[in-house]
């Protein structure tokens, strides 16, 4: 986006796993993601960054990105 709120913020989608889900950011929660299994993220800025998503079931996957 041009509005320099949207351009520090980063969609995050999820697929499988029993609902309601919390994802983490670097180990730290940053909420529950919502019924389309979807979340929008404060960017942690550049770099590699730690995604986990925790289901209802305490089943977990990590996942490791780069933002550039």
């Amino acid at each position: 986006g041009g509005d320099g709120a949207s351009a520090l913020a980063m969609p995050v989608k999820v697929a499988g796993g029993v609902l309601p889900m919390t994802m983490l950011v670097n180990g730290v929660s940053v909420g529950e993601l919502d019924n389309r299994r979807q979340r929008l993220i404060d960017s942690p800025g550049p770099g590699f960054a730690r995604l986990t998503v925790i289901d209802a079931k305490g089943a977990a996957d990590t996942v490791v990105v780069r933002i550039q």
